[in-house]
């Protein structure tokens, strides 16, 4: 049960309804009668004056009662509030139906509270529970929250289906209901605490399933960005070497630097890495096998000898020597002054990396598929 300064949202089922100002002039005048006020109550006064206030703000609340499974007797409940909070006017009542069976009911309303000074009568909620309730204003709300709870378990306003349908049973067959022995509170608590429990394995199923979809919708992403990956490592790696000056040097970012140098130390590893996810999914059907472009990526393994994979960290050393790094320059970024033939061996080869890094996520996909299949 829950309390919003905000009028009600709009439902397919409107059970009650009275108009707005009428109700509150009602209330104010029954509050003036209760406190005495001297003087004579000028009905006139107190219309004009909240009738500008509704054109300019919208003073509605409403309460929220969730029920999770059954029905709430609101008629009886709009009487049980009313006669606990007479300050406020009930405006209306609405109900939605929501999934799992449960009911949520919206009762709309607005909080008088009564002041000795200037104009009787405002709207403040907290001030008006007060008055009413005698609760600390920063406890109000909440209080009274509590308390409406309490009130309809202790009034029984709400009936779940069960007992709903054996009661409509009991009408239209005409027996006699003091037959039956009446339900203990150990055995309504029972009940009580069964229904908060199947509601929430339905939430957990709800929330799992949630949770299959996103991990799906995840899963094609990734296969899409290791599908770009590899794509666009193709497509340096078949790009014709150009006759410039390997001599000249470039300056790039440390960051980049340091990026493009690691991804080449890591490739000795990813390359064995390779190798024996290439052994494990010899059996694949050819159509597993053009998911990542294999035949691509088998050209342009031709291309490098198995040598070079294990003298890359020893070219990464001579790169290292032959590059200037200065990490503190005067108003700028660090940088690397490298040259342009290093520079163009470390961008291959960190492509080579992403390739073959795209290979493995395929491969290893395509092996847990296999595997899966075969149990």
């Amino acid at each position: 049960m829950t309390i919003y300064p905000i009028s009600a949202p709009s439902t397919d089922e409107l059970l009650y309804e009275t108009e707005i100002l009428k109700e509150v002039c009602r209330t104010c005048e029954t509050l003036h009668l209760e406190r005495q006020y001297q003087g004579k109550y000028v009905h006139e006064q107190v219309n004009e004056r909240f009738r500008a206030m509704f054109e300019v703000m919208t003073a509605v609340h409403h309460m929220e009662i969730s029920i999770l499974s059954g029905r709430l007797d609101w008629e009886r409940a709009l009487q049980e509030l009313a006669v606990l909070l007479p300050q406020f006017a009930w405006l209306g009542c609405k109900v939605e139906k929501r999934k799992h069976n449960r009911q949520c009911y919206y009762i709309e309303f607005v909080p008088i509270v009564y002041k000795p000074q200037g104009f009787p009568f405002d709207i403040q909620l907290k001030a008006s529970i007060q008055q009413q309730l005698f609760y600390s204003t920063e406890e109000a709300v909440k209080a009274l929250c509590s308390q409406i709870e309490q009130l309809l378990v202790e009034k029984e306003l709400w009936m779940s289906e069960e007992v709903s349908i054996s009661e409509t049973k009991l009408f239209s067959s005409k027996k006699i209901k003091n037959d039956a022995p009446p339900i203990s509170q150990e055995t309504a608590s029972m009940e009580n605490q069964l229904l908060v429990c199947r509601e929430e394995i339905k939430r957990t199923a709800y929330s799992k399933e949630r949770m299959r979809i996103a991990n799906e919708k995840l899963e094609l992403l990734i296969e899409k960005l290791e599908q770009t990956i590899v794509d666009c490592g193709i497509s340096y790696l078949k790009q014709p070497e150009e006759g410039e000056n390997t001599s000249h040097y470039l300056r790039i970012s440390l960051r980049e630097y340091a990026y493009l140098k690691q991804k080449a130390k890591d490739l000795e590893k990813l390359w064995l890495c390779n190798k024996d996810l290439l052994k494990k999914a010899e059996e694949l059907t050819a159509k597993n096998e053009s998911r990542y472009k294999k035949k691509e990526i088998e050209q342009l393994r031709e291309m490098i000898f198995e040598s070079d994979i294990y003298l890359v960290i020893e070219e990464c050393r001579a790169i290292d020597t032959r590059a200037v790094i200065n990490q503190s320059p005067w108003f700028r970024q660090p940088y690397v002054k490298l040259m342009q033939g290093d520079y163009r061996s470390l961008l291959s080869k960190a492509a080579y990396f992403d390739l073959l890094q795209g290979e493995n996520y395929f491969l290893r996909k395509l092996i847990y598929e296999q595997e899966s299949e075969a149990v």
